[in-house]
């Protein structure tokens, strides 16, 4: 019979929720809730008993060091010193060494990689590749055979002048060029017959003023580009020698490595 009991579908018994009118509360307490709350409740006056009958039975003549050289922070919170587990082993030393030496030869690699890059950026801007001249770039051209190769004329192929050819970028065609020197050429004519008047006097000296500006800009933009350079080198060289002053005191750690001074040490091989 009890075997049919248990083989029949039963009731699923759901826990009571919190009322409506108490969610502000939060989850409806379960006995399970209360019983740990009830536990941890009851530790904590249990260890206040204890604390207090030891404050009442404290001997006034008691006195230890560690009471005067304790100390608290954040309201009563005791700062304990370490313990001292003795110095570390010559192997131990030896890994947080290599660890060193592995950190210094990363931060080595990455102050080269950024000379480089700056390195790259001043001599672009030597030969002029911020004005779009020069600068690296290529541009394959494919012929039918070497006889044509020999004669090719990238200004005829691209339609422009020699002195346009080597742009990157703003490569005006021929027709454009010879279009702006015959307007240049029709407005100088009419210069020369007409004398300059006040209002372009001073706005070719506000020109010039904003080109002098912006020459200087670039200038102190170089110079500032130079000394991060010289900080990068001076930083990868005593980076490299702390590297080599692990490696020396690793050797004469190693088997075999100096003990004395004047003695031959092992150096790792790169």
């Amino acid at each position: 019979m009890s075997s049919m009991r248990n083989a029949v579908q039963r009731r699923n018994h759901k826990e009571r929720s919190q009322p409506s009118s108490r969610q502000k509360y939060g989850l409806l307490e379960k006995k399970k809730d209360y019983v740990l709350r009830a536990r941890d409740f009851n530790t904590k006056k249990a260890k206040l008993k204890t604390l207090r009958q030891k404050a009442t039975q404290r001997n006034p003549d008691e006195f230890y060091f560690a009471m005067v050289n304790a100390r608290t922070r954040d309201g009563g919170i005791h700062l304990a010193p370490r313990q001292d587990e003795g110095p570390l082993s010559n192997d131990v030393v030896k890994l947080l060494k290599t660890q060193d030496a592995g950190y210094l030869r990363l931060q080595s690699a990455v102050e080269r990689k950024k000379i480089e890059r700056l390195g790259e950026r001043l001599v672009l801007k030597d030969k002029g590749g911020d004005a779009g001249t020069g600068g690296g770039g290529k541009h394959v051209v494919f012929v039918d055979g070497e006889e044509e190769a020999r004669g090719f004329r990238p200004e005829v192929y691209f339609g422009t002048t020699k002195e346009m050819v080597e742009r990157r970028f703003n490569r005006m065609r021929k027709e454009q060029v010879e279009d702006i020197e015959a307007k240049k050429k029709a407005a100088g004519e009419g210069l020369r017959k007409r004398r300059k008047s006040a209002g372009d006097i001073e706005a070719e000296k506000a020109r010039r003023k904003e080109e002098a500006l912006a020459k200087r800009k670039l200038q102190r933009a170089r110079e500032g580009k130079e000394r991060e350079l010289e900080a990068r080198k001076h930083r990868e060289a005593e980076l490299k020698q702390a590297e080599r002053e692990l490696e020396l005191q690793r050797a004469r750690m190693g088997k075999g490595g100096m003990v004395k001074r004047n003695k031959w040490a092992r150096v790792r091989k790169r």
